[in-house]
């Protein structure tokens, strides 16, 4: 009898396609579940989305922490990195002419973003001189074309000036402010995700707390009376401003990140474990 003997790695090769044959295919994950308004899928993500900025034009761009880049996402659900290599990017602001500014977590650096040149132009550097790990989240301060700055690692809440040269402490003793908005009145929205709770700052500098929630990481107004608040146990939440009811709106999520509003008004939502954007539509 001839006996043929066939290379191991033909035989692990042959076994492997044959695996491959029988198994099932995977289901995509189930759609996170919401009391208002419709979710889909807006965007498969590249690795790990984290936090979310629309720009002036409806593009969306995230970070990503598997890729370490800036990535765009067109309307038609397809991304594209516009960045170089960043040490674990984190918050965004996109700018009216087009540029993002981008706060690189690992160095507590901000730099600013060219996406069609994909240069990167060191802005300003906050330092970190703990061990804690560095800003999370950016947004804009209004109209006035500043930034505010939540220093994660030092718990104070910042604002720079447009040209970059000016920091100015607003509030201290946070215990790891992850996201900060402004309101039209001057009333500062503050996201504590380690105090488990979301504050708020009258114009006159008083400090009260909005709301309780569990591990909260962004926020974003949608010009309703609505804050929307991220939970990294995988819930939305909208307190409204007026009353301070909190609903949970999304619910089912995996970690959810960055959130961000486009133009009509719709939230997107990144989800850094379920690797996706999802767009929630309002009524």
């Amino acid at each position: 009898m001839l006996r043929i003997t066939l290379p191991r790695a033909l035989v692990f090769c042959a076994i492997l396609l044959n695996f491959l044959a029988t198994e099932p295919a995977r289901s995509a994950p189930p759609l996170p579940v919401t009391t208002r308004g419709t979710i889909t899928v807006y965007a498969q993500g590249a690795g790990e989305p984290d936090d979310v900025a629309v720009a002036p034009d409806g593009t969306v761009y995230y970070s990503d922490l598997h890729l370490n880049r800036v990535i765009a996402v067109n309307p038609r659900g397809q991304w594209t990195p516009v960045s170089p290599r960043i040490r674990a990017p984190e918050g965004l602001v996109a700018l009216a002419d087009g540029r993002v500014l981008v706060a690189e977590q690992e160095t507590n650096r901000l730099y600013m973003l060219d996406p069609l040149t994909q240069v990167l132009t060191p802005f300003f550097s906050v330092g970190n001189v703990t061990a804690n790990p560095g800003i999370d989240g950016l947004s804009p301060y209004g109209t006035t074309g500043d930034f505010l700055i939540p220093d994660a690692p030092t718990g104070r809440l910042l604002r720079l000036n447009a040209a970059g040269t000016t920091l100015t402490q607003i509030a201290d003793r946070f215990r790891r402010p992850t996201a900060a908005v402004i309101d039209a009145d001057g009333t500062l929205y503050v996201c504590d995700e380690y105090g488990y709770q979301i504050d708020k700052i009258t114009p006159d500098g008083m400090i009260t707390v909005l709301a309780r929630i569990t591990l909260p990481d962004d926020l974003a107004l949608d010009g309703r009376g609505g804050l929307w608040v991220n939970s990294l146990r995988g819930t939305i939440y909208r307190i409204d401003l007026a009353t301070h009811a909190t609903e949970a709106v999304v619910t089912l999520l995996g970690e959810p990140h960055g959130l961000a509003l486009l133009p009509d008004g719709s939230l997107i939502i990144a989800d850094a474990t379920g690797n996706r954007l999802y767009r929630l539509t309002l009524p």
